[in-house]
């Protein structure tokens, strides 16, 4: 596996909010365990916050030194377009980065991050940007977590960051689990909690303990941990199911406060758990795609990473509130 390690990070999260309590308001209950979500602004969609959180993670690189460029998103706003070329010319980045596209299910961020060294390894120049973007569009039920963000990384060939020790994955087939036939807009789901909750776990702890066994390691040697969301009490139990503690992990929850953002969710939750970590200490991501598979990275952090010009805590404040009718005009729907 060709090593790397992350120099930079940087998010962006929408300046809209919809509150839980908006939709209890109007429509009488709401079945997403979150407080609020961030919403995308009219003229925002996933290459325009893929470049915001690009130009917060690279607040002090230098554009003409990146060699590779991989996007990743479930939800891109075309089906067929080289989409990097946008974020090339948005963030001046040498026209002849190699590039790489990364789509189609929540794994498509892990799948990027782990794609970009190899990429890496084939440039001169030192260092990769690993963009995360996503919106995830919903109808019914599902609509009501959907929220929206994007997250960005800088790896390196070496040197000191947040190096990667190592990597475990897992597959299986879980038919009827969050997916988009051709020409579908919004997400659909089968809307069987009990069945999707055994297809995460199932592939969620295989990944995990392929990792754990490799490194011959355990969930206590981890400063902290970014798992799969999908509330904040699934969360928690998932938690404690896998063996981390309360504040091993509450830091990384971002489900909560954001929505549902696709495959961008576990890397703003790994971005804003870096904010907390020390140096000396290790970090588990595990993230997983209801269909189903999983992918567990470990990292343990070496040096200081350089500053983003926006924190994610301080993004999560910077924020204005919605009324659920003016989110409805929003989104085109009165």
């Amino acid at each position: 596996m060709a090593k790397s390690t992350v120099i930079a990070c940087g998010a962006y999260i929408p300046y809209l909010r919809l509150t839980r309590q908006e939709y209890v308001s109007a429509l009488g209950g709401c079945s997403a365990d979150l407080q609020e979500k961030a919403v995308p602004d009219i003229d925002e969609d996933v290459l325009t916050m893929a470049v915001a959180a690009a130009r917060n993670a690279m607040a002090g690189v230098d554009p003409g030194r990146i060699g590779v460029l991989v996007l990743a998103s479930a939800s891109f706003p075309y089906q067929e377009k080289f989409m990097a070329g946008t974020l090339v010319e948005a963030l001046g980045l040498p026209s002849d980065v190699l590039t790489g596209h990364f789509g189609h299910s929540l794994l498509a961020g892990a799948e990027a991050f782990l794609a970009a060294p190899g990429l890496l390894d084939l440039t001169d120049r030192p260092w990769a940007l690993v963009v995360i973007a996503d919106a995830p569009a919903a109808t019914g039920e599902l609509e009501q977590a959907a929220g929206g963000g994007a997250c960005a990384y800088v790896l390196a060939r070496q040197g000191a960051g947040l190096e990667l020790e190592g990597a475990a994955a897992y597959a299986a087939e879980y038919p009827g689990l969050r997916y988009r036939r051709p020409g579908d807009i919004a997400v659909r789901d089968i809307g069987v909690p009990a069945y999707a909750a055994a297809a995460a776990r199932e592939v969620s702890n295989a990944a995990l303990g392929g990792l754990l066994q490799k490194l011959g390691a355990k969930p206590a040697d981890y400063g902290q941990a970014v798992l799969p969301q999908s509330g904040a009490r699934a969360y928690l139990n998932q938690a404690r199911q896998l063996g981390f503690s309360a504040p091993q992990v509450e830091q990384g929850a971002v489900y909560s406060l954001v929505g549902d953002c696709g495959a961008a969710t576990p890397f703003l939750g790994l971005c804003r758990a870096l904010e907390q970590l020390d140096v000396g200490q290790r970090i588990l991501l595990l993230t997983s795609a209801l269909g189903s598979g999983s992918c567990a990275l470990s990292f343990k952090l070496s040096g200081p990473l350089l500053p983003p010009a926006w924190s994610v805590n301080a993004l999560l404040e910077r924020k204005k509130y919605l009324s659920y009718v003016q989110y409805l005009r929003l989104q085109g729907i009165v």
